[in-house]
C-alpha cells in the first residue's frame, strides 16, 4: 500500500492533480498510469488487462482503499474537479517509514475486510486471533484451509465459500497488500501457500504468555 500511495504522490507530480469520475472515485487515466508503476503484489498491468479492456478505480481494490484510506486520514482531499494529496500527504510519502507506520496500521484496523467479500463467510473473531494464529503457523508456509483448521477446529477449512475463503478476503489478502504476508502459488484456495514476510517480525510485536505467581492450585481429589 505505501508503494501504491507514493506511486499516486509520483502521478501528482507529474500530472498537478488527480481527475476525478462523477462518482468522485480517481479516473482511468490515472488507473492506468499507476498500475503499471506501482508494482502491487497479483495486481500488476498485465494481469488486470487480460480480463478488463480499461482499467477503473474499482477494477484495482486496493486504489479504491487507499483513495479513501487517504481521504479519511486528511492527508488528501477533492480540490475543485479533482483531487489532490495535501501538503502533509506529500511529505509523508517521501518517507516510507512514516508511510507505513501510519498507512498499514490504518489500513488493517478502521476498515471492515469482510463487508462486501466476494468469495467465503466472514471468519469468526478478531485481529488478534488471526494473526497470533498466523504467528503461529510453519515457517515454511500454509495454506487457508490449514489456518481455518487451526482456528477453529478440523474439518472447518471448507473451500472457497467455507472459512477460508472468509480468511482469504478478510485477513490474508489485507496482510498481503500491506506486506506482512507473501503468497506464492495459484489457482484453488489448497493450493495457494502463504508464508510471513520479513516485515512480519520487524513490524509486529507479540507477548510470550507467562504462567502467574499467585495461582493457587486445586486440591486434587
Amino acid at each position: 500500500m505505501v508503494r501504491a500511495f507514493q506511486t499516486i504522490a509520483a502521478y501528482q507530480v507529474e500530472h498537478g492533480e488527480i481527475g476525478l469520475t462523477k462518482s468522485g472515485a480517481w479516473n482511468r487515466h490515472c488507473i492506468d498510469w499507476v498500475v503499471r508503476r506501482m508494482d502491487f503484489p497479483n495486481w500488476t498491468a498485465e494481469k488486470l488487462y487480460r480480463v478488463n479492456k480499461v482499467l477503473n478505480e474499482y477494477d484495482v481494490p486496493p486504489l479504491e482503499y487507499l483513495r479513501v484510506l487517504l481521504t479519511s486520514l486528511r492527508l488528501g482531499r477533492k480540490m475543485g474537479g479533482g483531487w489532490r494529496l495535501t501538503k502533509p500527504g506529500m511529505a509523508l510519502a517521501g518517507d516510507p517509514e512514516a508511510a507505513y507506520s501510519k498507512i498499514a496500521p490504518a489500513f488493517l484496523f478502521r476498515f471492515d475486510h469482510a463487508e462486501g467479500m466476494r468469495v467465503g463467510e466472514a471468519p469468526a473473531g478478531d485481529w488478534g486471533l488471526w494473526l497470533n494464529a498466523i504467528n503461529r503457523m510453519p515457517d515454511d508456509g500454509f495454506t487457508l484451509p490449514e489456518l481455518a483448521a487451526f482456528l477453529y477446529g478440523p474439518g472447518w477449512g471448507g473451500g472457497w465459500r467455507g472459512p477460508a475463503g472468509g480468511l482469504f478476503s478478510a485477513v490474508a489478502m489485507p496482510l498481503e497488500w500491506v506486506g506482512l504476508v507473501i503468497r506464492t502459488g495459484s489457482g484453488g484456495i489448497d493450493e495457494m501457500l502463504w508464508r510471513r514476510a520479513p516485515l512480519w517480525a520487524a513490524g509486529l510485536e507479540f507477548r510470550t504468555q507467562t504462567k502467574p505467581s499467585n495461582v493457587v492450585p486445586f486440591p486434587s481429589r
